[in-house]
């Protein structure tokens, strides 16, 4: 049997959310799996927990945060003394602070997962609660090799070290569903929660100038977020409300629907570790890339991990070079197929998480035989 610890659990949106329900079902598929989680909703989060009933079980934990991590510890005692446990593996280290203790009691083999943003320094006190925690745990799978110099930052001696990157969907063969108003030549995308590090006031700002070349281009912006108020106000001050087109989150049917229509995946990620936010990966380029779409990123955080610059997309250094990266590729219909067929043989060979688990599972069965 294997634990799993979270804090980020569908049907909640967001890029750890994606990565541990994708782990966790990869995972069932050799394991028992039990995932403690925070409740959210609970009328959402009773839908979800019936729909993968047959596949895996998830306890949901309530209340305010204080009380909530320490109900969870609770629960999860007498389970950790079932003497049936592989592993626990965290979302995050903020998953292990209380529990790590009690885990390595029993002697079980713990695995923290490492993302980027919750690993940033942010003050002493906050980096020896870090600190100690991660010293406890078995080994960390850090999301890149950037993420992994971010760890190394705290001078571990216990854990085992690993990057593992994450897994990404391929929604080829579900059936779409549509999106209205996406429509447009060419269309560019960016699927990613609203928020000021993934670049998207820089491509609204691109968009306009791209309108003098091309008239009928559309920019989609899938995901929501604190951004949005204010994405929506610079749209409507350069007069782009029919050209840039807010969506809002949406399933895994609507995107394929999305990427079947879009040209290049844009998201030029900022480095905004001042206010301690930072792509650690980026899945959205790799779900693209299932589609032979190409994707434009910056050179910051693990996005350079993600795509491979004139391989798979184009890395631009700056900021500034943006409008002028996205016009050169538009015109250029043979790189954006050549980068986009050598984007998907990639996904392929590297990413699809029937692969990506392996990984997972060789590491739990190394720390179970070495405990």
């Amino acid at each position: 049997m294997i634990i799993v610890l979270t804090q980020c659990f569908p049907p909640r949106i967001g890029g750890i959310e994606n990565l541990i329900s994708n782990l966790v079902l990869q995972l069932s598929e050799k394991e028992k799996i039990i995932v403690f989680a925070d409740q959210q909703h609970v009328f959402n989060d009773t839908i979800y927990d019936q729909s993968v009933k047959d596949k895996f079980h998830v306890r949901r934990i309530s209340g305010l945060k204080f009380f909530r991590r320490r109900k969870k510890i609770r629960e999860l005692e007498p389970i950790l003394m079932s003497n049936e446990i592989k592993c626990v593996i965290g979302d995050t280290w903020k998953s292990f602070e209380l529990s790590i203790d009690l885990i390595n009691k029993q002697n079980i083999p713990t695995i923290c997962l490492a993302h980027g943003n919750e690993i940033i320094y942010k003050d002493n006190k906050h980096f020896l609660r870090i600190k100690e925690t991660l010293n406890k745990v078995s080994a960390i799978v850090c999301n890149s090799d950037y993420t992994k110099k971010l760890i190394n930052n705290y001078d571990l001696n216990k854990p085992i070290l690993k990057t593992i990157y994450p897994g990404a969907c391929n929604y080829l063969e579900i059936k779409e569903v549509s999106v209205p108003g996406v429509d447009g030549e060419p269309i560019l995308l960016t699927l990613a929660r609203l928020e000021k590090r993934k670049g998207h006031k820089e491509i609204i700002y691109s968009i306009s100038e791209l309108k003098n070349d091309f008239p009928n281009i559309k920019y989609i912006i899938a995901g929501s977020g604190r951004e949005l108020k204010n994405l929506k106000k610079l749209v409507n001050d350069l007069n782009l409300n029919n050209t840039v087109i807010f969506v809002d989150n949406v399933n895994d049917a609507q995107k394929k629907y999305l990427f079947k229509k879009t040209k290049l995946m844009i998201m030029p990620t900022l480095d905004e570790t001042s206010n301690r936010s930072i792509e650690g990966f980026g899945i959205s380029y790799l779900e693209a890339a299932f589609f032979r779409i190409p994707s434009i990123a910056s050179n910051i955080g693990g996005t350079p991990e993600a795509v491979i610059n004139n391989k798979t997309g184009i890395i631009i250094d700056d900021i500034k070079l943006l409008h002028s990266s996205i016009k050169q590729l538009l015109i250029d219909e043979q790189k954006i197929t050549n980068l986009g067929m050598n984007a998907e043989k990639r996904a392929i060979s590297s990413f699809l998480w029937e692969k990506i688990v392996k990984q997972y599972i060789s590491l739990i069965y190394e720390l179970h035989q070495s405990r």
